[in-house]
């Protein structure tokens, strides 16, 4: 379809007539955090749950291809990135005695990111025999990039230390400020007997921007976490690294179609990196964490249940960027249904990853947890419709 051209540009070469797709896909967002519980012989007994926050984020697709002789032309818009993240922490008052055993809810403290980073541009396509090659090249530019940093208060009742933090709920807009261009590169070579062989090559790309500086804090002497603001705008600089994939394809001599695919991609993240302007006087640390080269392998299946059904399922493991920490699984399933020029598709796509880290909250004059444990899971829901003629 138009949406898998920029992944591999060389399919292109099997464009065929004029074909419309559109899809509207939800990303669920769930993640629990916990610290751990150590007992007197400083083994970890039990993780407890302390935040348990949910979200979703809309994402929308779109676009045409049609092949002119030997060359086939995409034009298309879907995400690259979500920026979408989804914190909500109790925050819990203290009692004095007869009722030192309660700890009532006083409000909570929010953080909430959303939006996303599109990807908007063309591609081509062409066979020559048993050769098929493709270039396609991207803009990127952002749509609804929102920050909401705050905290809510629903009792009134001791929290006079809340109610004196100067901005207790605080949203921002913000957007791309350079131009990324993103470049993608395919080739394809039919072995014959079934097999097809694929490579691919998307540059690396760089993204920009400016943004308020929002502190995530934790203030001791009050026990209440805060958001504290730089004096001043704080400027980004994200360079993400080039990703290069070797595919193969199989299909076997079924009387209803059937394809099985695997493929193994290669990022270097050593050479990842992240700028902040230094107008901000040392008060926002600058990332330093090791970094490493990376493998993702994936597999996935295609078979046609009847001429009008197919069933597609797939699996990916990427390892970690971050040395010992973030590797990510995901399994997609979906079917489908085609009726004369219009072909109705539907999917579901699992991620999870678990991992350790710093409390987002680090304590004021004390040492920040680093054990505090991260369970983030995601679930895509997606619908496309094509229509060809």
């Amino acid at each position: 379809t138009v949406f898998n051209a920029f992944s591999n540009p060389a399919n292109l070469g099997e464009a065929k007539g004029l074909r419309f797709s559109g899809a509207s896909s939800l990303i669920s967002i769930n993640e629990n955090r916990s610290y751990p519980a150590i007992d007197q012989f400083g083994d970890r007994v039990t993780d407890n749950i302390y935040v348990v926050s949910r979200g979703g984020q809309n994402v929308f697709s779109g676009g045409a291809s049609m092949n002119v002789g030997k060359l086939g032309l995409a034009v298309a818009t879907m995400p690259l990135h979500t920026s979408a993240f989804f914190f909500k922490e109790e925050i819990r008052g203290s009692l004095f005695s007869p009722n030192i055993n309660r700890d009532p809810l006083i409000g909570y403290h929010h953080i909430e990111q959303q939006g996303v980073i599109q990807a908007t541009g063309t591609s081509l396509g062409s066979s020559f025999g048993s050769w098929s090659v493709g270039l396609g090249l991207r803009v990127l530019h952002g749509i609804g990039l929102e920050n909401q940093f705050g905290v809510s208060v629903i009792d009134s009742a001791d929290t006079a230390p809340l109610a004196a933090v100067a901005s207790l709920l605080k949203s921002e807009e913000w957007e791309l400020d350079n131009t990324p261009t993103l470049l993608n590169l395919g080739l394809i070579k039919d072995l014959g007997m079934h097999w097809r062989l694929s490579a691919s090559y998307q540059a690396g790309y760089a993204l920009e921007s400016t943004r308020a500086g929002a502190l995530p804090l934790y203030v001791a002497t009050e026990d209440l976490p805060q958001i504290g603001w730089t004096s001043d705008t704080l400027t980004v600089s994200i360079d993400l690294p080039a990703r290069m994939e070797l595919g193969l394809r199989m299909k076997p001599s079924n009387p209803l179609p059937t394809s099985v695919y695997v493929s193994l991609a290669y990022q270097d993240w050593s050479s990842y990196d992240v700028t902040y302007s230094d107008t901000l006087g040392g008060e926002i640390e600058v990332f330093d964490f090791p970094m490493q080269e990376v493998f993702t392998i994936s597999g996935g299946l295609e078979h046609w249940v009847s001429e009008k059904v197919p069933f597609r399922a797939g699996f990916s493991y990427a390892e970690s960027p971050l040395a010992g920490e973030l590797a990510k699984s995901r399994f997609s399933a979906g079917s489908g249904w085609v009726s004369g020029p219009l072909q109705f598709d539907v999917a579901v796509q699992l991620y999870s990853t678990q991992y350790s880290f710093i409390d987002i909250f680090a304590p004021s004059e004390l040492t920040a947890n680093p054990t505090e444990n991260i369970r983030e899971t995601q679930t895509l829901y997606s619908i496309s419709v094509s229509y060809s003629k």
